[in-house]
């Protein structure tokens, strides 16, 4: 399976520009969306990990530039997790691999009422599939560059575990941004769909929420199994995380 790869902040000089153009009004525009009551689940409160590691991850669309936001988990030294869909815009009609990148990316973990406690980070490099918009396919990885202080983003924050092997058949953790200002949190026994290469969890969220990690174990500190990146009117749909997501976190890790 081919993987692609796509630079977006490689300089200080890029990073400074991406950091400004979201600190400086960017976040806020997105904000002016956020539901703050009415949430379609509840907000977490459980603390652990997932208040530090799980958080907002913002684009400029590549189609169009218009800016927009989805979910995210750090799950290595230097990698954030996603879906591909939240990377990159295909346009109609066209083969995935003809879809633009979209630009400008950032991450703010912990993000909550409008703020990140802990800053926010550019994306060095994304790695994905080539055929993302194939079932099973729709992961990306981003390799994060360091913050202003040169730590990089696990020294911050810590790291969410994740895991490769997981079976469905347990109660799962599935947490997202569905343009809300703060993380929520819903829970269900998965199954597998789409020929093993989903897992489906029956609660919902909606947009926002792609990439948004679904847990195993504990709610606080389990491990990141899949990513959302989809759902109907009874159950949430992620990309299960397999041989080929493995790939792609060692490759951002140690590539």
């Amino acid at each position: 399976m081919s993987i692609v790869v796509s630079d977006a902040a490689t300089t200080k000089e890029r990073s400074h520009v991406v950091e400004a153009h979201w600190a400086g009004g960017g976040m806020a525009e997105v904000a002016r969306q956020d539901a703050k009551d009415d949430l379609v689940q509840p907000a977490w409160t459980g603390g652990g990990s997932i208040a530090r590691t799980v958080g907002r991850l913002y684009a400029s669309s590549g189609v169009g530039g218009d800016s927009g936001a989805c979910t995210a988990t750090v799950v290595g030294i230097r990698t954030v997790i996603t879906a591909a869909h939240c990377v990159r815009t295909p346009a109609e009609g066209a083969p995935a691999r003809a879809a633009a990148w979209d630009q400008d990316l950032f991450f703010v973990p912990g993000y909550e009422g409008g703020e990140g406690p802990h800053g926010g980070f550019t994306v060095r490099r994304v790695r994905m599939a080539e055929d993302w918009q194939t079932y099973g396919r729709d992961v990306a990885m981003l390799e994060m560059n360091p913050g202003a202080d040169g730590r990089n983003i696990s020294d911050v924050v810590g790291v969410q575990p994740i895991s490769f092997t997981a079976e469905p058949g347990a109660s799962a953790h599935f947490f997202g941004y569905p343009y809300t200002d703060r993380v929520l949190h819903c829970s269900g026994v998965t199954t597998w769909a789409a020929g093993r290469t989903m897992v489906r969890v029956p609660c919902l969220m909606g947009v926002g929420s792609s990439g948004g990690p679904y847990l195993s174990g504990d709610p606080a500190e389990g491990s990141v199994v899949a990513v959302n990146v989809s759902g109907d009117a009874d159950a949430s749909y992620g990309t299960a995380l397999g041989a080929f997501a493995q790939d792609l976190y060692q490759q951002s890790e140690h590539g």
